[in-house]
């Protein structure tokens, strides 16, 4: 009986340790592609859940033709070339432009989840420009996944540069991993006119320590998770919004963050503005999901940015 409750356990055992790095191994592929409520790397492909948030076509201006276009390539401190939309006010009835924003997608999305922001911006006489960072939508993926800030802000940082060759006057919005990616980047663009960071995680580790998935999991397989995903992924973790907002003082900043947000906690954005030391602004309408607050209130939305952008010197 001894002999046969211990062979019991030895198989148990033996399961549990060839099922844990299997999980893990998928967990952390999990983690470094994640999909938008069925995003993939084909610009094409629009399921309902996605055009429910992105709107008509899911954004694909190639498809809807709901704004005139140019399709633009630029090249990344990363070493590969960014593939954007680069949409005119002048070619799309609003006048010459003043400037440009630079609209920041975020994780396992791409460059379409922007472009339902566009026409605000045009309105605004702004250029506005929408890219695909690394491993998103049509963007290379020489490094194998999502970095969470860690390459995006480097992207981040080329766009920002390619559109402050042409313009004056840059601004730029972006919505989570996209968002975070703008705030690491911020103290390398002290030109930034003004940014709107819409529910920023404030970093990898917080990010995944905090998701509901991750309560009542044993700290040890979460610092295994975060250990594989950053070494397949080849990034480290250590540069985080946090840091940044302490380095960078000059631009205006309006914080947007959803307290109904399932992914990120809406108190993490507002320890970030706590930590600015230059001018912000916060909003933490009552209701909206992550990356889907314009959804519930388009007005609303609109009108605290208006009033922000129009604060702004």
């Amino acid at each position: 009986m001894r002999r046969r409750r211990w062979a019991l356990a030895a198989a148990a055992l033996l399961m549990a340790a060839t099922a844990l790095p299997a999980m893990l191994w998928q967990a952390s592929g999990q983690l470094l592609f994640p999909s938008w409520k069925g995003a993939t790397r084909d610009l094409a492909v629009c399921g309902a859940e996605l055009a429910a948030v992105w709107g008509p076509g899911c954004g694909n201006l190639r498809a809807t033709r709901a704004l005139q276009f140019r399709e633009v390539r630029l090249r990344s401190l990363n070493g590969y070339d960014l593939p954007g939309w680069l949409i005119g006010a002048a070619e799309n009835g609003a006048g010459p432009a003043t400037g440009a924003i630079l609209l920041v997608h975020g994780g396992g999305s791409d460059r379409r989840e922007m472009t339902r922001h566009a026409r605000y911006f045009l309105d605004r006489h702004l250029d506005v420009l929408a890219v695909d960072l690394g491993c998103s939508g049509e963007a290379p993926c020489p490094v194998p996944g999502l970095s969470y800030g860690s390459r995006e802000s480097r992207d981040v940082l080329s766009a920002y540069l390619y559109l402050a060759s042409s313009y004056r006057r840059v601004l730029a919005m972006g919505s989570s991993v996209g968002a975070s990616s703008l705030l690491d980047a911020l103290p390398a663009m002290p030109g930034l006119q003004a940014l709107v960071a819409e529910n920023p995680p404030p970093s990898f580790d917080r990010l995944i320590r905090e998701a509901p998935e991750a309560a009542g999991a044993p700290g040890w397989a979460i610092r295994l998770l975060l250990g594989l995903a950053k070494l397949r992924g080849r990034f480290d973790g250590l540069q985080t919004p946090a840091d940044a907002l302490r380095l960078a003082t000059g631009t205006p900043i309006l914080f947007i963050h959803g307290k109904q947000d399932g992914i990120v906690p809406f108190q993490r954005t507002v320890e970030l503005a706590e930590l600015y030391r230059g001018p912000e602004s916060v909003w933490l309408p009552e209701h909206g999901s992550h990356s889907a607050i314009r959804e519930v209130d388009r007005g609303e939305y609109e009108r605290r940015l208006t009033a922000f952008l129009d604060a702004v010197p």
